[in-house]
């Protein structure tokens, strides 16, 4: 151990100051990641820690591109159907029992997550697997968390599995260390893996909270307790016009769900529906705004409470159609995927039932309902929408990618005739990757020509499904772990580092860096923690003289794996609202999850990546 500390110049007082204000705004979270790391790449340049050109160079990184490129692979998976295949293949599997429908899923998902992006493998399955659930009568929470757990561990597996990973190889090499090949991490992170897994299926399990869900979608959405029938008087302005024309939900804060008319009901009457005197609107809103538009005396009040128009109706949403169902309304839910267009904008600002032509009849957020001044909430990924719709105008929405449909509507893939070139392009990249035939940043870009010259995904779509704010996040992060290293700051907090931890030897050192980059993935980005560990996880080494790839790899590992909170990784935000849970929900089954395989990673580690 280096006995004599860097000095602390004014170039690293600066860059542990740029340091503690990036994790202060990440664990701020009212700016999103990718801004504080603009704001950081920005600093850094502007008091000189770095140049203009270090400064943009990790926009040229091998790893950012290589994400990239990665990304576009598992959207041409994505949209040639590879995952619906094996999706169906789950509900085919699964069973009628809560455990095997849990194990069949996890084989489904670590597998994939090792080779494609976990995210987009979450959003499709835990669809699917809600759907399952409503079936077979089982808890949805029991099985979310696991899932985004297992997703995380699966990411392990492999290089490319997720970006955290191949932005530490990435660092790796530019702080001029050997390179990290595909599968060097594959034994080690298989271990853990297995161990993590098998306590998700025996002790996390009996720890997961069970929320049952409301068995009746209207009941789950507490709309009984909001519908009122208004009977439209011969002198309202509404007369004659289309709901649309009139702009009844905005005008009266009030959602028309349904008309009855001499005795014919119109069941979530579009905006073309023409309005007439003496019709009997079915709205859906609060007290206080029905109190509000009948005083204006061009509605009265209808004495008696109207049913809800579609309760004998089989919620599209709960089970398979059978048979013709293009044409036929029903119920359905729609959860705001991650990177979702719509996050940030509320129904009133989406002006939703024009853009997707389906009435937003409720709004679930973690488990709640949202009842009050619902056009106006503000969408969060995993949010819940419940609308109406036909089985066609639910694919449309599906299909278009910005919001995802719950339950088990058979969603064709749009271009399934390609499955038989994505199948190939992927494992053609893995194994000139794997057998150093080209570099793996060589061989996905050559995996993304062949996707677009296959036409299994089109330039158009892959910049629309590109993670962007993971991909600015990372290059504009980078220069903060160059000038660490340039001015030397990494070695000096790893000498400080080493003057606390170093009585408890290489092991107990080992322990102390998986659980000081856990715990700073669990507040802020784990891209971002990577980013700060990894240089001093070489200057540990080298401060030991011993290897640094011990270190590194526990960076590795513990900045992929976030479970104590919900706001960790994007696959832990995308179940909290859909599973019911709360925020101790997670503490109490990843808490004790993150400490087993802190323990099971400091022996393992060295055993594949000796000191």
């Amino acid at each position: 151990m280096i006995e004599t500390a860097p000095a602390f110049t004014v170039d690293v007082l600066l860059t542990i100051a740029v340091t503690l204000g990036a994790l202060g705004l990440f664990l701020w979270n009212r700016l999103r990641v990718d801004v504080v790391g603009i704001i950081v790449m920005v600093t850094l340049i502007l008091v000189g820690l770095v140049t203009p050109r270090e400064g943009i160079s990790g926009f040229a990184n091998e790893a950012v591109i290589t994400v990239a490129a990665m990304f576009v692979l598992s959207s041409g998976l994505l949209r040639t159907g590879a995952i619906d295949i094996l999706s169906q293949w789950t509900e085919r599997t699964a069973g009628r029992g809560e455990f095997r429908l849990l194990v069949v899923t996890l084989a489904l998902v670590v597998p994939l997550s090792a080779f494609i992006n976990n995210t987009p493998v979450v959003v499709v399955v835990i669809p699917m697997v809600l759907g399952l659930s409503r079936k077979l009568n089982v808890a949805p929470s029991r099985l979310f968390m696991p899932i985004s757990f297992g997703s995380q561990l699966g990411g392990t597996l492999t290089l490319i599995g997720t970006s955290t990973n191949l932005l530490v190889a990435g660092l790796v090499l530019d702080l001029g260390l050997e390179r990290i090949r595909l599968f060097d991490i594959t034994l080690p992170a298989l271990i853990i893996a297995a161990v993590g897994i098998a306590y998700l299926l025996t002790v996390g399990r009996w720890l997961t909270p069970l929320r049952a869900a409301e068995a009746d979608l209207i009941s789950s959405y507490d709309l009984r307790d909001f519908l009122t029938g208004l009977i439209i008087t011969g002198e309202s302005p509404v007369v004659g016009k289309s709901l649309r024309e009139s702009n009844f939900a905005t005008r009266y804060g009030l959602n028309v769900i349904g008309i009855e008319r001499g005795g014919q009901r119109i069941p979530f009457p579009r905006g073309g529906t023409i309005l007439a005197a003496n019709d009997i609107l079915i709205v859906e809103g609060k007290v206080a705004e029905i109190a509000r538009v009948e005083e204006e005396g061009h509605f009265r009040i209808a004495g008696t409470r109207p049913d809800f128009p579609l309760t004998e109706r089989r919620a599209e949403g709960q089970d398979r159609p059978t048979g013709n169902t293009e044409g036929r309304a029903g119920l359905a839910e729609l959860i705001v995927p991650p990177r979702s267009p719509v996050i940030g904008r509320s129904i009133r600002q989406l002006n939703f039932r024009n853009r997707f032509g389906l009435p937003v009849l409720g709004i679930q957020r973690r488990g709640m309902p949202h009842t009050h001044r619902m056009r106006d909430v503000v969408l969060e990924p995993g949010d819940i929408l419940l609308v109406n719709g036909s089985a066609r105008e639910l694919r449309q929405v599906h299909s278009s990618g910005e919001l995802a449909l719950l339950g088990t509507v058979d969603v064709p893939a749009r271009r399934r005739r390609k499955l038989k070139y994505s199948v190939p392009i992927i494992i053609a990249v893995v194994i000139l990757a794997a057998f150093e035939i080209v570099p793996i940043l060589v061989s996905a870009l050559l995996g993304v020509t062949a996707m677009f010259v296959t036409g299994c995904i089109t330039p158009d779509e892959a910049y629309k499904d590109m993670d962007w704010m993971v991909i600015v996040l990372l290059g504009s992060i980078i220069p903060l772990g160059i000038a660490m290293q340039n001015t030397g700051t990494a070695l000096l907090l790893a000498t400080q580092l080493l003057n606390v931890i170093s009585p408890l030897g290489l092991f107990g050192i080992l322990a102390a860096f998986y659980l000081l980059t856990s715990l700073l993935t669990e507040l802020i980005s784990n891209n971002a923690a990577a980013v700060v560990m990894t240089p001093i996880a070489v200057a540990v080494g080298s401060s030991l003289g011993v290897s640094p790839m011990p270190f590194i790899i526990a960076v590795m590992f513990a900045a992929s794996n976030s479970f104590m909170t919900p706001i960790g990784y994007q696959t832990n935000t995308f179940i909290y609202g859909p599973g019911g849970y709360k925020f101790s929900d997670f503490v109490r089954v990843g808490g004790p999850l993150n400490l087993l395989l802190l323990i099971v990673a400091t022996f393992v580690i060295p055993i594949f990546f000796p000191f």
